[in-house]
Formats: structure tokens, C-alpha cells, sequence
């Protein structure tokens, strides 16, 4: 008898050979020493780049700016820390009045601290302070009134001369400053 043909089985299960290539994408973490080979050449040849550009002249003169600017930084951040204390801080505390804003009655305020017309300030007796006698002296001299008439700020010039910036509206938009002198006599503070 001839012999017959086996009838084909299952076929074989061989695991396939992995083929040399480029490798797959990672999908999990990679390895520390992959990056530090990597990049230990080129930081180490950054490194003697610094070196010797720190070494030369242009690397001294480098040096020297930030450390000119370090300091500096440094000088300006203490001088913000510990800057002068305002006036006020220093000035003695005033004793509080025994009656305050909700201690007074509900009612019409004393006549002598009422002010004129809708409750704008009324014209100061004379001498009283610098600000507002300057600004009486430039309602009356331009002819405007003296609610139009603000002092903005004092300059003292000396122990007994202020020079003061007043700003007037004379209507119409047109709004004026000018610098008035006072000084302070006998009788008070008055107008050069």
C-alpha cells in the first residue's frame, strides 16, 4: 500500500522573531540614565564654554555687572523696607474731645461752625492759617468767589514764609492755579 497523505492539522504555533528596527514608541515611563547619557556630553561641554568665557575678559566684566546689580537690588529693597517715618507718625497724639461725632445732639450745628452758602466754607478770620488766607487773598484779588477758590498744597519756604498752590474756577471751564506767598507777622499769617 501506498502511503497516504496526512491531511493537514493545525498549524504550528511559533512565536514570530522580533526584527531588528527602529524601536516602538514608549508607553511608560523612560529611563533616567537613557536622558543623563544623553545630555551629560553637551552639558559638560556647556560647562567649559562658561568657564572659559567666565575666565576672559569679557566674563570679568559680566561678573562685574551683576554683581554691581545684585547690589544695587539689594540697597534699593532695604532702602524701601526702612524708609523715613511720616510726620504724623512722629508728632505728639492730640488728647481725643469729649464729645464726638455720635456724642453731639441731633440739630443745628453753633453758628461760628456753620459754613456760608450750602455749606461751603466761609471766609476765614484773618490770619489763620496759610492756606486759607491765600485763598481769600485770591478770591478777592481776581474777583471770584471764594467757594471756587481751593488751596491744593503748601510749600514752607522757612519758619515763617509759606508759599501756597491755589487752583480757581472761573467758570466756563476755565480753570486757573497760581502760587501765592504768605508770611507770618505779628497779626497773623498774611500776603506778601
Amino acid at each position: 500500500m501506498a502511503a497516504q497523505p496526512k491531511p493537514p492539522g493545525p498549524p504550528a504555533t511559533k512565536p514570530t522573531p522580533r526584527r531588528p528596527g527602529p524601536s516602538r514608541p514608549s508607553t511608560g515611563s523612560t529611563s533616567l540614565l537613557a536622558i543623563r547619557t544623553s545630555w551629560t556630553p553637551r552639558l559638560l561641554a556647556a560647562g567649559r564654554w562658561v568657564a572659559a568665557a567666565a575666565t576672559g575678559e569679557t566674563g570679568r566684566r559680566v561678573a562685574r555687572a551683576v554683581a554691581l546689580t545684585v547690589v544695587l537690588a539689594v540697597l534699593v529693597t532695604a532702602l524701601y523696607d526702612h524708609g523715613e517715618a511720616p510726620r504724623a507718625a512722629a508728632a505728639p497724639a492730640v488728647a481725643a474731645p469729649t464729645t464726638g461725632p455720635g456724642l453731639q445732639k441731633a440739630g443745628r450745628k453753633d453758628s461760628g461752625d456753620r459754613g456760608g452758602l450750602r455749606g461751603r466754607d466761609r471766609a476765614t478770620r484773618v490770619g489763620e492759617r496759610p492756606a486759607a488766607v491765600a485763598a481769600d487773598w485770591y478770591a478777592a484779588r481776581h474777583g471770584v468767589a471764594r467757594a471756587r477758590v481751593k488751596p491744593l498744597q503748601q510749600d514752607r519756604l522757612s519758619a515763617r514764609e509759606v508759599r501756597v498752590l491755589v487752583l480757581a474756577d472761573h467758570g466756563r471751564g476755565r480753570m486757573r492755579t497760581a502760587l501765592v506767598r504768605v508770611r507770618l507777622g505779628p497779626d497773623g499769617w498774611r500776603v506778601r
